[in-house]
């Protein structure tokens, strides 16, 4: 067992909370339990308006930090934690989650395999409020637990969407801030934007165990579906969607679509990666196409590019669906005045 007095730790554990006074110390208790010992845990409490921050505070144990931030979402609690961490590995717990004892081993158990994945997640089973087992295998419906190459990944998350719970990650923390750590304008899908530049890197491992536990609280979660979450989720997905139409993954459109062709020049490749979110359920993906076609247009040798691969037709029909977009019309008395 590793020294727990060693001057820098093996794994940083992030944990934001926010109004989750009644789960809290099980979670953080989860973390402190670990088999693994060498390890700090960094809570970052985003201005509870409950008990929250006084729960964690009153627990006792080196390894715990509480940073407790004025102001709500004044900053981005994940990427503060971030700045602070300080071991080899980054875990990240959400504050109503509970981990298995022997989680974080297992995890730098895989993260040091001669293989070194980019990521380890494991299998996650819902638990409810009181932390009993949900059953009808939810996470199975909603999550993804078979291994698979990364550029297989990286169509899944396309095609899919996100399948993967950050309460079961784990990264390397050289990654992770090489990368930019979370970024800081996406409430919705900031844990799904970062799988997909880590994919990027490399491949991820699925750890067979359910290791992780994840609490299922209806509208107590940040992402339980309202039209809220919808919306602001569409217009996230649009902005994650273009780390595909930008290095490094347009170099590599080719092994994660074989469709489109590996000779192809970037303004072609761009066109035809929007041209497969085109009539996609969810406005989402019309509005990524909409600012890759509308970028591609704007760089006269992307356009040339484009328009000797694929022709004019997708400049005529991005013209067309462009007038078949419903907005509010201003009255006149609205105007701005000269």
């Amino acid at each position: 067992m590793r020294n727990v007095l060693r001057r820098r730790p093996l794994v940083s554990v992030i944990l934001p909370s926010f109004n989750h006074a009644p789960f809290v110390a099980e979670a953080v208790g989860s973390v402190l339990d670990q088999s693994l010992r060498d390890l700090e845990l960094i809570v970052v409490d985003d201005a509870s308006t409950d008990a929250t921050p006084e729960i964690v505070g009153a627990l006792r144990d080196p390894r715990l930090t509480l940073l407790r931030l004025p102001a709500n979402r004044a900053v981005h609690p994940r990427n503060l934690a971030l700045s602070r961490a300080r071991g080899r590995y980054v875990a990240f717990q959400n504050s109503d989650d509970i981990w298995r004892p022997g989680k974080l081993e297992r995890q730098v158990e895989a993260m040091e395999s001669r293989d070194r994945p980019a990521a380890c997640f494991t299998r996650a089973e819902t638990v409810d409020a009181e932390g009993r087992p949900t059953g009808g295998d939810l996470a199975e419906k909603l999550l993804s637990h078979e291994e698979r190459p990364a550029a297989a990944w990286l169509r899944r998350f396309f095609d899919i969407g996100n399948c993967l719970i950050i309460s079961s990650a784990m990264v390397r923390r050289s990654d992770l801030v090489a990368l930019g750590g979370f970024r800081a304008s996406l409430v919705q899908l900031g844990d799904f934007d970062l799988w997909v530049r880590m994919a990027a890197l490399g491949a991820f491992r699925i750890l067979p165990e359910p290791l992780t536990l994840w609490r299922i609280l209806g509208e107590a979660n940040l992402s339980h579906p309202s039209p809220t979450t919808r919306n602001r989720a569409q217009i996230e997905l649009a902005q994650i969607l273009e780390h595909y139409a930008a290095p490094p993954l347009l170099g590599l459109l080719d092994r994660i679509f074989p469709e489109i062709p590996a000779d192809a020049p970037p303004g072609a490749r761009r066109i035809a990666l929007a041209l497969r979110a085109v009539g996609r359920p969810g406005s989402g993906f019309s509005l990524f196409a909409d600012r890759v076609i509308a970028a591609v247009l704007d760089d006269a040798a992307a356009r040339a590019e484009a328009v000797a691969h694929h022709g004019t037709g997708f400049l005529r029909d991005f013209l067309a669906r462009r007038g078949r977009s419903e907005f509010r019309q201003i009255p006149e008395t609205e105007l701005p005045s000269a």
